[in-house]
């Protein structure tokens, strides 16, 4: 009897993995790869293949729970939320990619200008810490190849021409 309580408690406090992660709905502070988000709110998944997905699981909660910064919580399957630092992090593993959520717990102010190469307006502590873990873990956004072939990045301040060209 007591086990089948101590069953049943632990089966309902283990988080349940949503078929899908919360949007951000325009809040500051936060980035997922959900593609519905606004282009400032939304960020590629992060493709983890040759490895298993298990293999993948196992290895975002080795390194998530290895950083003092972060406490984690986890389905063991395929569902992990950590909060780091300021931040709530979570992953969503599928077959091949990993989709996200990076939510900062106390919002701030978001300037209406960048300065910095990369820079998207907003949510850039959270695109820093997701691609930052994705770099750890051997990931990378799905979009990574077309945008270190076709993109360039310029400054609108600065930039003099139409259409930025290379050199």
């Amino acid at each position: 009897m007591l086990a089948a309580t101590a069953l049943s408690l632990a089966l309902a406090l283990a988080p349940q993995a949503p078929p899908s992660l919360k949007p951000c709905k325009g809040e500051s502070d936060c980035i997922s790869s959900n593609g519905l988000e606004a282009p400032n709110h939304f960020q590629a998944p992060l493709a983890f293949a040759p490895k298993t997905r298990d293999k993948a699981f196992t290895d975002a909660v080795g390194l998530l729970r290895d950083d003092a910064a972060c406490t984690v919580v986890d389905d063991a399957a395929r569902y992990i939320q950590a909060r780091c630092g300021g931040d709530n992090v979570e992953l969503l593993l599928r077959e091949d990619v990993a989709t996200f959520r990076v939510a900062a717990l106390q919002k701030g102010i978001t300037p209406p200008w960048c300065i910095e190469k990369n820079c998207i307006n907003g949510s850039m502590g959270q695109r820093k810490r997701i691609l930052k873990l994705g770099e750890r873990l051997g990931w990378s956004p799905i979009d990574s190849t077309n945008l270190a072939d076709e993109g360039r990045w310029t400054p609108i301040f600065f930039n003099t021409d139409a259409v930025p060209r290379d050199e």
